[in-house]
């Protein structure tokens, strides 16, 4: 998106507007591209010539009058627009998308484009809708020089998306309410999870920690990826303390059937810093917890085609 005008007012704020149409009143593509929005879909700010940040839609559009951060930017636009919720993350180190104009522009759409075909923003173009390939390759130049910024969208967008499954469980009507209950508690390590777990795993296992207080209920296969019996079962469960649960669950850590530990490239500095490195097996594992981490090797974890 192009909003060189308003981007510290919307960065600032956490959103996008736009007018519902342009000052003469003509229907414009690109605001009418905000109502296309869906929560999880990856949005890259441009100004300045710069993608500054990422960010990721939590919710669907609403009509919302201009904000007043703009100030006097956008004077001429009419007053009645679409807003919609955004969570930015900043790039430590901007992109100049000119840089890489030569790999961009084949795959720039042909109409209503972000930018122009020697690289220059297209400020007629306020949201565009670019391919999964060229969504790709810039997360790619991205994550090249903020990695972590690319990680912390990751965070969200998977955020996001386990809300809409949750979302789903509490408006489906055939499941009784003390059921959407667990299933939501179970999302969060809590409740019925978390019990069932406790009685196959007593403590973490990769730091031995064993007091409850500093341990989650985590799932071995994803809860928005499970049907509603996997998200209660116990055996799709690790109790595991706070930082080790942050790297199995983002994929850096898995384990092998017989409790070997499997370590995605880039983390072993990491796991050094935090006294686990030496760390090699972990025990084997129930025929039940296999089941499930066969799913997390071959679907979750980031070494899986190292």
């Amino acid at each position: 998106m192009n909003h060189k005008q308003t981007f510290k007012a919307e960065f600032e704020g956490g959103y996008i507007w736009s007018p519902k149409a342009n000052a003469n009143g003509a229907r414009n593509r690109t605001y009418d591209n905000l109502t296309h929005v869906a929560p999880g879909d990856i949005v890259f700010s441009y100004a300045d010539g710069l993608i500054k940040a990422i960010g990721v839609a939590s919710k669907r559009h609403s009509e919302s009058i201009k904000p007043e951060a703009f100030g006097l930017a956008g004077a001429n636009w009419a007053d009645s627009g679409w807003l919609v919720p955004i969570e930015w993350t900043a790039l430590p180190l901007p992109v100049a998308p000119k840089a890489y104009i030569a790999r961009i522009q084949p795959l720039l759409p042909q109409k209503h484009s972000p930018l122009q075909a020697n690289g220059n923003g297209n400020q007629g173009c306020y949201l565009a809708a670019i391919s999964p390939a060229l969504g790709r390759l810039i997360l790619d130049l991205i994550g090249k020089l903020s990695p972590d910024a690319v990680e912390a969208v990751q965070d969200v967008t998977q955020q996001i998306e386990t809300d809409l499954a949750e979302i789903e469980i509490l408006i489906a009507e055939e499941i009784p309410e003390t059921e959407k209950e667990q299933l939501v508690r179970s999302r969060r390590g809590q409740g019925v999870f978390r019990q069932r777990v406790l009685l196959i795993e007593s403590q973490c296992r990769l730091t031995g920690v064993t007091d409850q207080s500093f341990l989650i209920a985590s799932h071995i296969k994803p809860w928005k990826d499970c049907v509603n019996a996997e998200r209660l079962d116990g055996s799709n469960g690790l109790m595991l303390a706070p930082h080790i649960d942050k790297l199995f669950d983002r994929g850096w850590i898995s384990f092998s059937d017989n409790g070997d530990v499997l370590s995605a490239p880039g983390v072993e500095k990491v796991m050094e810093a935090w006294n686990i490195g030496s760390i090699k097996n972990v025990d084997q594992f129930s025929p039940g917890q296999c089941q499930y981490l066969d799913y997390h090797r071959n679907s979750v974890f980031k070494g899986r085609d190292s």
